[in-house]
């Protein structure tokens, strides 16, 4: 606190003394803040620093981060979930005094993270024996062809799961993982017929991992 010094005072009458005398002024109330970090990328996990001086008794803190969110608690770590220019500010207030400063915090977007080549599809290889000319298989009734997708590969090796349609009736008639669900012979009578066939791959737990990849032919078994 501020004290007067004596004053001496010189009169007609004589001499007299001033006395000591206190300031009635409180003390000043002041604050300081601090983000750490003060930048980085969102996610942004930051915590404030708060200094407080000059309260006369208890006080309390209101915080206002920037983006909408509030508290009372200086020290709880706060996280900016999106990028932009924020300014936490800090009100401190006794019952007579009230105090506020401020922290700037930038954020910017979250850094990106090389993304791996995605699963690609099979290469899929449909064939017929005899070989088909354009899209179409022609023989004489009862008719023997060899439907076959064997050499279908896939970049990743995952495995193939193979189906057959072999009427175009929309039923499958031939359908699986294994090697002997790639190729089948099926015998025509006489008629016109749309066989398909579709392979996908499938992950460890036989789950597809693409759609399938389907191609139909036209079979003509002639009388």
């Amino acid at each position: 606190m501020r004290r007067h010094v004596p004053v001496a005072v010189i009169g007609l009458l004589g001499i007299a003394l001033v006395g000591c005398q206190k300031d009635d002024e409180p003390p000043i109330l002041s604050a300081t803040c601090a983000a750490q970090p003060s930048t980085g990328s969102a996610p942004l996990a930051v915590r404030f620093l708060l200094d407080v001086s000059g309260a006369e008794g208890p006080f309390t803190v209101t915080v206002s981060y920037g983006d909408g969110a509030t508290g009372s608690d200086p020290d709880i770590l706060h996280t900016y979930a999106s990028s932009g220019s924020y300014a936490a500010s800090f009100t401190i207030e006794t019952s007579t005094q009230s105090a506020r400063c401020t922290a700037l915090v930038d954020v910017v977007g979250p850094t990106p993270t090389p993304t791996p080549a995605g699963n690609q599809p099979p290469n899929p290889s449909f064939r017929t024996f005899p070989a088909a000319k354009g899209n179409t298989v022609t023989g004489r009734a009862p008719f023997t062809v060899g439907l076959n997708m064997c050499l279908t590969s896939d970049p990743e090796n995952d495995w193939l799961f193979f189906s057959m349609d072999y009427q175009g009736d929309r039923r499958w008639d031939s359908r699986g993982p294994f090697g002997g669900n790639c190729r089948k012979e099926v015998v025509y009578p006489a008629g016109t017929y749309s066989p398909t066939l579709c392979v996908h791959d499938i992950d460890k737990n036989r789950e597809p991992l693409h759609d399938d990849q389907c191609h139909t032919f036209t079979v003509v078994a002639t009388p």
